[in-house]
């Protein structure tokens, strides 16, 4: 991943914004009833989009049919059980935020369903995960914003409020969606996942019309019009171009340009349907989209600003290490680290089976070391893989000097692999963050300084942020050997040893 916004990253987020700026037109557009829309476009998201996934993991979807791999064996049936509940979620979503935009303006409803990353943060507070002082900031902010432009609804009548508040809903909704995925995430796929939890929405959706008497099939020429719309846009576009640019740009700077959607969405609707809200509430919109920036960014600065597949897993429906986009129904960016061995690794390594993961490890990393050699990628592949089994099991020291033996080897090679070097190096200075002891910061600081020195054109703020937090720790002084310390540590010590 680059560390900056190129053009084609840039060009990518902007075709993304577009994308999803055009749901809230589409939906207000549509006469349909809602509730059919709702059900229609998820449908026809499934039916797209359920076969390439399924596809994608076609030996899984065998294994499951053919009995090798039955989804309700012990360790998936909490996957099974909070994939419902994440569809129930997902369901809610699309019911209120959809409906949303009959009853405000587009622009205050898009604002509004944003705030998701806000309500992410105080799901995250509720499981006691302790947020920081910003955070709560931005959330402040947002809520002082949402009050304001809510109270020009006030004025506009009951409808308007009422539209503001199912807009709320839907951005709890899918916040509610995001952190349920999280749970059963480690237990089964991304595609078998997104399957079961779309084909529970799809479901849920259809008995919500059937109960509620929703016509299903009375659309007009301009509805049917609009789910195409809605099919090509935010479900395929949007979905692709998202993942394009993910793959290139760094997550901070994709997620607060998604903001944009909103100001977008308002001057599609002003363009299109004509239709732009009080001016009066334009400084409240603009407080929401502020507050939600100061959410994402400053959970950003708490996440590792590289991760991906070993280093801190893409959680669904977007969320990077701890970093949480703006989410998007339909959009599942998830998937276990590597194939199915790393996610049974991960399993243990959570449920504290650290003795049964390092056998394991080993077993697979005596194989690599047998076929392509104990200086090869595969076999460091495992120093990788201990690192995260380090991380989870809380040991932030140990997991910072597997990822410091990582970026070594990587500079080691004959053609230094640069990318894999930084990717590695960054992850080392993450896990050294969270470290508590003095003495254990003091050991690495010298050798991170002196890597990130080596590559100055590599964030090359890192040096002075490891000395202000050597200050503010009151250390003065760093051992000299931290560099041979940190290889032969990393490359002797068990993740079973305390």
């Amino acid at each position: 991943m680059r560390t900056k916004l190129d053009a084609v990253s840039i060009v990518a987020v902007l075709v993304t914004v577009g994308a999803f700026s055009a749901t809230a037109p589409l939906t207000a557009y549509a006469t349909g009833p809602v509730l059919a829309l709702a059900l229609g476009r998820n449908a026809l998201g499934l039916l797209t989009l359920g076969p390439v996934f399924l596809l994608i993991r076609r030996r899984e979807v065998r294994r499951t049919f053919s009995g090798e791999r039955s989804l309700f064996r012990k360790e998936q049936r909490r996957a099974v059980f909070f994939g419902v509940l994440a569809g129930t979620a997902l369901a809610a979503h699309f019911a209120t935020f959809m409906s949303s935009t009959r009853l405000t303006s587009v622009a205050m409803a898009t604002a509004l369903v944003a705030t998701q990353p806000v309500w992410q943060a105080v799901i995250a507070s509720l499981q006691k995960n302790p947020l920081p002082r910003v955070t709560w900031v931005g959330l402040a902010v947002s809520v002082v914003g949402a009050v304001v432009a809510s109270g020009v609804d006030m004025r506009a009548g009951t409808e308007a409020v009422v539209g503001d508040l199912l807009a709320l809903a839907g951005a709890v909704a899918l916040a509610g969606y995001t952190a349920l995925s999280e749970q059963a995430r480690p237990d089964v796929s991304t595609p078998m996942y997104s399957v079961l939890c779309f084909a529970v929405c799809t479901v849920e959706l259809l008995i919500l019309c059937l109960v509620t008497g929703t016509p299903l099939f009375s659309f007009t020429g301009d509805t049917w019009l609009a789910l195409l719309g809605l099919l090509i846009f935010p479900q395929l576009l949007g979905l692709f171009s998202l993942n394009f640019a993910l793959g290139r740009a760094p997550a901070t700077a994709v997620s607060v340009m998604l903001l944009l959607e909103a100001p977008v969405a308002a001057v599609i609707a002003w363009l299109w349907l004509d239709e732009l809200p009080a001016g009066s509430a334009w400084p409240g919109l603009l407080l929401i989209m502020l507050g939600v920036a100061v959410v994402v960014v400053a959970d950003a600065r708490r996440a590792d600003p590289t991760a991906d597949g070993l280093g801190g897993p893409i959680g669904p429906g977007g969320t990077i290490g701890s970093l949480m986009l703006p989410q998007h129904p339909l959009l599942t960016l998830d998937s276990a680290p590597g194939d199915d061995a790393h996610a049974f690794l991960w399993r243990l390594a959570h449920a504290g089976r650290f003795e049964e993961v390092e056998a394991a490890i080993r077993k697979s990393e005596n194989h690599a070391v047998r076929v392509h050699g104990p200086k090869s990628t595969e076999a460091m592949h495992w120093i990788e893989v201990r690192a995260v089994v380090a991380r989870i099991a809380g040991d932030p020291g140990l997991a910072a000097r597997l990822w410091l033996a990582a970026a070594r080897f990587y500079s080691s090679l004959p053609r230094p692999d640069l990318h894999e070097r930084r990717a590695c190096l960054d992850r080392a200075f993450h896990e050294w963050s969270n470290v508590k002891d003095n003495h254990a910061i003091g050991q690495l600081a010298s050798a991170l300084r002196e890597m990130y020195e080596n590559d100055p054109d590599h964030r090359p703020e890192v040096p002075d942020a490891i000395d202000r937090r050597l200050r503010r720790r009151g250390i003065h002084s760093v051992p000299g050997a931290a560099q041979g310390l940190v290889t032969r540590t990393a490359t002797t010590r068990s993740v079973t040893e305390p």
